[in-house]
């Protein structure tokens, strides 16, 4: 049986004013978390998953996402120390669901669906540039995939260096997914190899996200200011 979630949130924030400045009130807070917990048999591993968060977007139309899509997903999850999961549903376009702490879902949800909508721009445009010159589809999908490559690794920096020191990620994520989702298998492909033929292909993915950066607001994480694209003048 499930854990009574609105107990849970009640001791998750007992144990928080637990943590107050004033002797008095923290000790009152710890033991009405407490006896919360003794008395509903809730576990510190269930406190702690009241931590835990889930924020959605749709991961578009192909039942397997192409591999920078999955790649950009991978790429603001490990950033933001959170796990990706693909859902689908009968019926309904696969999602890419964000688990992490806090806000921490909510935010790479929102970094990912602004990164995401830059790079389709980008393989359109690039992809339309091609029309003329590559006759053969598989040619053509080759392309656009060292060019989004590129671009990847060129926006994986910037977002490493926004992000700064990366924290291990906390292991309550991992028991969360497993508790709600059980043993998730693991989707990856592999990235397309390079030549040096494919010069000009990674030049122009790198000179296309050039122009992405990230940066910090004067409050913490507030979205409108978290990213920004200039388009090549």
């Amino acid at each position: 049986m499930k854990k009574n979630k609105k107990i849970i949130d009640k001791i998750y924030k007992c144990l928080r004013l637990a943590e107050s400045g004033n002797p008095n009130e923290a000790a009152l807070a710890l033991r009405q978390a407490q006896q919360m917990m003794k008395k509903y048999d809730i576990s510190d591993a269930d406190v702690m998953a009241a931590e835990v968060s889930e924020c959605a977007t749709e991961a578009g139309e192909r039942f397997n996402p192409p591999f920078w899509a999955l790649a950009l997903a991978n790429l603001v999850a490990d950033a933001f120390q959170c796990r990706n999961l693909i859902r689908r549903q009968l019926g309904r376009r696969p999602e890419f669901r964000f688990i992490g702490l806090g806000r921490d879902a909510e935010v790479a949800t929102y970094v990912y669906s602004v990164l995401h909508r830059y790079l389709s721009s980008a393989i359109e445009e690039f992809g339309d540039s091609l029309q003329d010159i590559c006759k053969e589809k598989a040619e053509l999908q080759r392309r656009i995939e060292v060019f989004a490559q590129a671009w990847l690794f060129r926006v994986g920096r910037t977002v490493d260096r926004f992000i700064g020191e990366k924290v291990p990620q906390n292991a309550v994520i991992d028991d969360y997914i497993r508790e709600k989702y059980g043993e998730a298998a693991e989707l990856s492909q592999d990235a397309t190899k390079t030549e040096s033929a494919d010069y000009d292909d990674i030049l122009s993915g790198l000179r296309a996200a050039e122009n992405v950066t990230l940066y910090r607001s004067m409050r913490r994480f507030a979205e409108p200011n978290l990213l920004h694209h200039k388009r090549a003048s």
